[in-house]
């Protein structure tokens, strides 16, 4: 062992292996040491949560970290994300389901969270990474200038506190967060959302709730291939995940909003069979008698920090930092954008080249996507019962995401601050975003429920599967990529629009009349609270008219209003 590095890793979980990886990737001579609690072989299986990948982090793993002959090869191919909304007392063939019927081009993955950092850690070693297993780190002392930091730690059944200096020093330890407690970096979460999660030896497959009968409702997916899907069943207040995984596991997660579903009512394995048993008894009839693999709990799983990136030198990564919500599966998603961030960083440190700018810009970027997140989220929890809102939501969020998210991992766009303020010029998403955000929030407070679907097969949805090939593609000019940003404005501009009447239609049908007679509207402007249609500058647009007969009549084509 060395007693200095130029970076010294506090955690070897999916966020310090991937860190480490991505350095020794990126500078060969790069000295790196991992230090960890655990020891190998870790537990098989998803002995931690964040299993599902999106397409931002399947491209993070398999092309900036060279993966995707491995993932391939050890993990299952994703068919994106499954809902099913209703709660559990409707019959399952009856629920309304938005979801893929076959695996799009872009693949994503299930991750079998044991199988792959026990991998990553062998991979990590035979580059030449150091790892340190089975130690405690007692402390990091923070240099104040250029001299290196020191982490003082403890071996395994050891009295004797060792100590290593690095350049930089990572807080990956997830939840211990380490730095953020010891600098006082604490930023108060929701307080108000919690999950309980197990596995369960074998294969939980929702086309096993389904009688074979039901031939129309099978034939939708064919190959019985929902169970390759990240699947969430959904109720006001909660939604439950079933997840596969190479080990021959299924994963099953509950999450809350503890206004509606307290905490108590599933923390331990038989509370939450009972919780399934009444909310999901689909998923209860499936698991009633089998006892699970393990079972782990996370109260109050969001939390956010105040900095987690410095120009002295440290850095928090994955949870060490913060925490959104796993229902967009966003996890794997910030630690490329938070990992990406950081290697730049070192880099430019290591050139020396590292700029005061260049620092707050990166951790400006990790904080503000969190929260974001995090917000688009937990605005929702409230009714993802109900099947029409959530489900045009959802569309609103795939499409924000693969349009605003998608380029820049794609195409390192969050290492270009230059390239991406450029294209930032072109059209702002934000203010819109927020605006529809809540549109949806007043829309399922005032819906009478006139209006819902059977089945949507979203990327059979053309302008949604146009923007997603569209953005997640590498290798495009700033050109291509200021184009591709004004016509993903335009498209959002639209669909918002588009989404407006239709909540008007069926919340308030009787105003239609004048929104028809406008020639455009102001998208930025739109509400259900009429007495601030003229303050908003509804009737103002900001840009000129243009046809939304295209994307009006795929969104329509989706629901049924009741007679």
């Amino acid at each position: 062992m060395l007693e200095r590095y130029d970076v010294v890793i506090c955690g070897a979980g999916l966020a310090g292996l991937t860190l480490a990886r991505q350095l020794k990737l990126a500078m060969k001579e790069l000295s790196v040491l991992l230090l960890d609690r655990q020891t190998r072989p870790l537990p098989a299986g998803a002995f931690k949560v964040g299993e599902s990948t999106n397409e931002v982090a399947a491209h993070y793993f398999s092309e900036v970290l060279q993966l995707a002959d491995y993932l391939e090869g050890n993990h299952l191919r994703k068919l994106g994300l499954r809902y099913f909304f209703g709660g559990g007392r409707v019959p399952f063939e009856h629920r309304p389901e938005f979801g893929l019927s076959q695996f799009p081009p872009v693949y994503t993955y299930q991750l079998d969270r044991g199988i792959l950092e026990n991998d990553l850690r062998m991979f990590n070693l035979d580059a030449g990474i150091e790892v340190i297993e089975g130690c405690f780190v007692d402390d990091i002392e923070l240099s104040r200038h250029q001299q290196p930091h020191c982490v003082r730690f403890l071996r395994k059944g050891g009295t004797l506190t060792q100590s290593v200096q690095g350049r930089w020093v990572i807080d990956a330890m997830g939840r211990r967060c380490f730095l953020r407690k010891k600098l006082g970096l604490a930023r108060k979460g929701s307080g108000r959302f919690s999950a309980a999660w197990f596995r369960i030896q074998g294969r939980i497959d929702v086309a096993d709730f389904v009688q074979p009968a039901e031939t129309s409702w099978h034939d939708r997916v064919p190959g019985r291939n929902r169970y390759y899907s990240t699947v969430h069943l959904m109720g006001d207040g909660y939604w439950v995940w079933l997840i596969p995984l190479s080990s021959g596991c299924t994963s099953i997660g509950i999450v809350t909003d503890e206004r509606i579903h307290h905490f108590s009512q599933y923390n331990t394995v038989d509370r939450a069979y009972r919780w399934l048993e009444e909310h999901e008894p689909a998923v209860f009839s499936e698991i009633t008698l089998k006892a699970p693999v393990d079972f782990l709990l996370m109260r109050n799983y969001s939390y956010e920090s105040t900095q987690v990136l410095s120009e002295q030198r440290w850095a928090c990564v994955g949870e060490a930092g913060f925490f959104s919500d796993p229902f967009y599966s966003p996890g794997s998603d910030q630690i490329g954008f938070a990992n990406s961030l950081t290697t730049e960083a070192i880099r430019l440190d290591m050139a020396g080249n590292l700029t005061p700018e260049i620092i707050e810009h990166a951790d400006w970027f990790c904080l503000s996507y969190n929260e974001f997140v995090t917000e688009i989220i937990h605005s929702g929890y409230p009714f993802f019962g109900n099947a029409l809102v959530m489900g045009m939501k959802l569309i609103w969020d795939f499409a924000a995401g693969w349009a605003f998210s998608g380029p820049l991992i794609f195409n390192s766009l969050v290492l270009n601050t230059d390239r991406a303020a450029e294209i930032r010029k072109t059209g702002s998403f934000l203010s819109l975003s927020s605006r529809i955000q809540g549109l949806f929030v007043d829309w399922a407070e005032k819906t009478p429920n006139r209006a819902s679907f059977d089945f949507i097969d979203y990327l059979t949805i053309p302008f949604l599967k146009d923007l997603r090939l569209r953005n997640l593609k590498v290798g495009k000019t700033q050109g291509e990529l200021i184009e591709d940003h004004v016509a993903s404005i335009n498209t959002m501009e639209e669909l918002a629009i588009v989404l407006f009447t239709l909540a008007l239609e069926d919340t308030m049908p009787h105003l239609l009349g004048s929104i028809r007679q406008a020639e455009w509207l102001n998208a930025w402007g739109i509400s259900l609270d009429p007495a601030k249609w003229e303050s908003d500058r509804l009737f103002f647009p900001r840009s000129g008219p243009r046809d939304l007969g295209p994307i009006e009549k795929q969104i329509r084509g989706l629901i049924q209003f009741k007679q």
